[in-house]
């Protein structure tokens, strides 16, 4: 049984096992990371995420959340080209103590990647719950179809037909930043005034899949590279060391990470048997040993699927080495993974179990660093 303290919830074996048996083990660990991730956003409107955030600001006396949620909760480039997935996008203001949303509310929304401007318009939902399908497409703009308000001129949808923005949007993977603004709360006509408006900023991520060949005693063994985080840059192969390797842009400015709320996903998938697969592996991040950062999921009969899994506080403790010797400087983390052949399969398993332990036991206090 895996608990998470403090009566938030508790997950054994039988609720594994339940979802097991419609999702794939990796995107219950992609779930999980979000869920122990969010547990820590209730203090603060700026996050750093994956597939749902919620973010809270204040209207008067009143406590405003916003929960930021993409569905389905896992979104890749590889997802959006070849099963042509239509990501929806919550919205919804509410009152996380009596867990009631807020009427009549206005958004005015800014969706930006990498620094560029994707979309930003006014939206409306009389019950608080905007829903926004995105259609990713490649066209030069993005353009919103729906109702739109005749006065505010903001674009209004249901649930069951929800606002479309249609366009060049989750096309390439990576962070994408939102930057939401409350321009009306209670009544549709009533605007608050522009210094009382709660503006929050967020990131939702898509995954980013990258294919690689590794040529290794005349045979080529494809993997497959997933960043969650950010896109990859050099991925190499050094067939001395028997260790595949990756570059991934990362700001490792100490403060800034303290003052987000961060996780750190990358997926790798070895095809088994193979001369890169083994029954362990070991890996580095920015030359240190993963430890237990580093989850396997083996039970796919096909296919390995390792995952670099990086929590808050492991991210503080290697920005707090690296910025010692400059290496911080460079923006860059530096994945290295490597089959160890021969380990024994009990080693795997144990990895495995207590790293899940680690993160149930230490979700309340923001994830504490997890030790080899």
């Amino acid at each position: 049984m895996y608990t998470l303290t403090d009566g938030i919830t508790t997950l054994s074996t039988s609720f594994i096992s339940r979802f097991a048996r419609d999702l794939p083990l990796s995107i219950i660990l992609f779930i999980l990371g979000s869920f122990l991730l969010s547990i820590n956003l209730t203090h603060t409107v700026y996050a750093d995420g994956l597939f749902e955030e919620q973010l809270s600001a204040s209207l008067g006396n009143r406590k405003a959340d916003l929960l930021i949620k993409m569905s389905p909760p896992v979104v890749t480039t590889e997802t959006i080209k070849n099963q042509s997935q239509k990501p929806i996008i919550q919205f919804r203001l509410f009152d996380s103590i009596m867990n009631k949303s807020f009427d009549h509310v206005t958004y005015f929304i800014t969706i930006e990647k990498e620094g560029k401007r994707l979309l930003t318009n006014w939206f409306h939902d009389h019950a608080g719950d905007l829903r926004i399908q995105m259609n990713p497409r490649n066209t030069s703009q993005i353009v919103v179809y729906g109702e739109q308000d005749p006065i505010l001129n903001a674009y209004t949808g249901t649930p069951q037909s929800p606002v479309v923005a249609a366009g060049p949007i989750f096309l390439e993977g990576g962070l994408y930043h939102f930057i939401v603004q409350i321009a009306t709360v209670d009544y549709d006509r009533t605007l608050i005034p522009d210094n009382q408006q709660p503006v929050y900023d967020g990131y939702l991520s898509v995954g980013n899949t990258q294919n690689y060949v590794i040529l290794r005693d005349s045979k080529e063994v494809p993997i497959k590279i997933i960043s969650y985080y950010d896109q990859l840059k050099n991925i190499t192969y050094d067939q001395k060391s028997n260790e595949l390797k990756f570059l991934m842009p990362f700001d490792w400015n100490t403060g800034r990470i303290k003052n987000v709320n961060i996780f750190v996903h990358e997926e790798v998938s070895v095809p088994k048997p193979s001369s890169f697969s083994a029954q362990n592996y070991s890996g580095k991040v920015n030359g240190i040993p993963a430890g237990k950062m580093l989850m396997i999921d083996p039970s796919n009969s096909t296919k390995d699927v390792i995952h670099f899994m990086i929590p808050k506080n492991e991210l503080i403790s290697i920005a707090e080495k690296i910025n010692s010797n400059a290496q911080a400087s460079t923006g860059i983390t530096d994945f290295a993974l490597k089959p160890e052949i021969g380990a024994p399969a009990e080693e795997t398993m144990t990895t495995n179990m207590s790293t899940m332990e680690s993160f149930s036991k230490n979700s309340t206090t923001g994830l504490k660093t997890l030790t080899n």
